[in-house]
């Protein structure tokens, strides 16, 4: 037991983890919370260098080109697209007498049939012409102060696809297998290809002369007699229901009837359509052609006045005054979006009146209707 005259021994305190404090309220003894010590974050490998053909920087919103392509979507509607860039609009549009740019589509050796007032914003349009099997041609410019056209760009010539049915009514089957490859396929027939045959058309020819090639080609089957009734149920003929015929006679029938119609004018090419006198493709028989139709077209008078002694202009044309400073203006009016200038200059060249007449055509049939004729003139009314 210690004595009095030596001081009692000295507790150490409780450990406790790192930068850790007991809690408030707790005792001493309590047992301190543990602190893992923080893990070493893993280091990314550096990313490599990107060759230089990864990035061939940000394309331009123009590279000032001044090339003009035309399209066409169908056989009714064109596409046109540009490529000019703001600068360059600019530039046509302070060169031009009005300020204006316009896109005008032609058919060649015919003439204009429409013209489209466009903005710098503007690099592409939709055209509906309604003009199947045609030749047409597109330009991007502006009128002068003289009044000629300045043409910025010109596109090539284009042609609308028909919509009419196609001349050739040849139907050819052929097999093409397809775990022979093409290379290996065209070495095997290339000594039997004819000029200007392409790999299929050979193929046909050869599967149907019975030419022995390393493969099983399916030649077309007659059809049973289930499929033979199904379809005599369709066509609906007395004719070919009385004859007892495989697929073959009936492909034959149908071929020799469409040919005897097409030359017997009973199916006709007319207005960029086909025209029938089939009522119902279940009808016992083929009527006659009863020769009913409709045209019509429109055309277009501007007319109006200003100072007898004033020099007017319509869509960049000298128009001549009467003389109480009246005119009028014939413009043939097909389908289309037409955006024609009017132009009144003061003799003294000091004041200037003018206005954009806007018009849009757009014809919509049904059944026979085809096109009046547009009156030939040499020159619309009013023009110099």
């Amino acid at each position: 037991m210690p004595s009095n005259n030596h001081p009692a021994p000295r507790r150490k305190p409780p450990r406790v983890g790192p930068a850790t404090s007991p809690k408030i309220g707790s005792s001493a003894s309590s047992p301190a919370p543990v602190v893992s010590a923080p893990q070493p974050t893993p280091l990314k490998p550096a990313p490599k260098d990107l060759p230089a053909y990864e990035f061939l920087g940000y394309l331009p919103e123009s590279y000032g080109s001044k090339k003009l392509f035309l399209v066409a979507r169908d056989p009714h509607i064109l596409f046109a697209y540009w490529d000019l860039n703001a600068i360059q609009y600019q530039e046509a549009a302070r060169a031009a007498h009005d300020g204006k740019i316009f896109l005008e589509v032609y058919v060649p050796n015919e003439g204009r049939v429409q013209q489209i007032h466009i903005w710098d914003s503007h690099k592409n349009w939709y055209l509906q012409v309604n003009r199947p099997d045609t030749n047409f041609i597109a330009q991007l410019g502006y009128y002068r102060h003289d009044g000629g056209f300045e043409v910025i760009a010109r596109s090539g010539e284009i042609r609308t696809p028909r919509d009419t049915l196609s001349p050739n009514t040849d139907a050819r089957f052929v097999t093409i297998p397809f775990h022979i490859p093409f290379r290996e396929l065209f070495d095997l027939i290339a000594s039997q290809v004819q000029p200007g045959e392409e790999l299929a058309e050979t193929l046909a020819r050869l599967q149907k002369s019975n030419f022995e090639l390393p493969f099983q080609a399916r030649v077309p089957r007659d059809l049973t007699a289930k499929e033979s009734d199904e379809l005599l149920e369709y066509l609906g003929d007395e004719e070919i229901r009385r004859r007892m015929v495989g697929s073959f006679e009936i492909t034959e029938i149908l071929k020799k009837r469409f040919e005897t119609m097409v030359s017997s004018g009973q199916w006709t090419s007319s207005a960029g359509a086909w025209v029938t006198s089939l009522s119902s493709p279940f009808g016992a028989s083929f009527g006659k052609e009863r020769g009913f139709h409709m045209h019509v077209n429109a055309e277009l008078i501007i007319y109006g006045g200003t100072s007898p002694d004033a020099k007017l202009r319509i869509d960049g044309q000298d128009i001549s005054l009467t003389k109480d400073g009246t005119f009028s203006y014939h413009f043939v009016f097909p389908d289309g979006n037409f955006h024609i200038p009017v132009e009144a200059t003061s003799a003294d060249g000091v004041e200037t009146r003018s206005a954009l007449l806007s018009f849009l055509r757009m014809t919509d049939t049904e059944g026979d209707v085809r096109k009046t004729g547009q009156p030939k003139m040499d020159e619309p009314l009013g023009r110099k």
